[in-house]
């Protein structure tokens, strides 16, 4: 039987149309160098569902120079407040669980482990997420302020390890930040129309 084919890569009118649907505003850390953060990356992850109109998110993730990361990501449209607190506990599991993926070298020669080693290191990794999105369900979701575009505005947040995750009205959207929780406290959020900051005037490479 053939192997199956690899996924067709989106096309430009795809890229496109998704970032149509993001005109409007989306969030960013104002002045990011003040804070000692470089932006990394910034891109539309999820795919648009009606169904779930939070799977679609612009994201922008900056880096301290100690390898930190903070992320805000832009919901194209505000979420219900039953998948509030759902959305809050995702985004910091996924934080905290980020290093796990780090600890995977792709440079590694695809023969340099057995399948007995692999099979460890997958149920290993899959035991520590687990442990990981139990505890962050087990810490109470709080509910107070954070700035967003200078205004303070009524929020859900959740901290584990030092690790915060933040859901915030933003504009007629939503912004989820998640980071350390001592730079997330700090950092000032704002929101500014559409466009590409990575690449400047190169084009939109989003």
């Amino acid at each position: 039987m053939a192997d199956d084919p690899s996924p067709t890569p989106e096309s430009w009118e795809q890229i496109v149309a998704r970032f149509a649907r993001f005109s409007g505003v989306v969030g960013e850390v104002h002045d990011p160098l003040t804070w000692g953060l470089d932006l990394i990356e910034e891109e539309v992850t999820g795919v648009s569902d009606s169904t779930d109109p939070t799977e679609e998110r612009f994201l922008r993730s900056y880096r301290t120079f100690s390898g930190e990361t903070v992320e805000v990501e832009t919901l194209r449209v505000p979420a219900t407040p039953a998948q509030v607190e759902d959305i809050v506990r995702a985004a910091c599991s996924g934080a905290l669980v980020a290093p796990l993926h780090a600890d995977v070298d792709p440079a590694e020669p695809p023969g340099s482990a057995s399948v007995t080693e692999l099979a460890e290191s997958y149920q290993d990794y899959r035991s520590a997420m687990r442990a990981i999105v139990a505890e962050v369900d087990d810490v109470p979701c709080e509910t107070r302020q954070f700035r967003v575009d200078g205004t303070s505005r009524r929020c859900m947040r959740v901290t584990v390890r030092e690790v915060t995750a933040v859901y915030s009205p933003a504009a007629d959207r939503a912004v989820v930040v998640t980071g350390p929780a001592d730079l997330v406290d700090r950092v000032d959020v704002i929101t500014r129309p559409i466009r590409n900051l990575l690449h400047g005037e190169e084009g939109p490479r989003f």
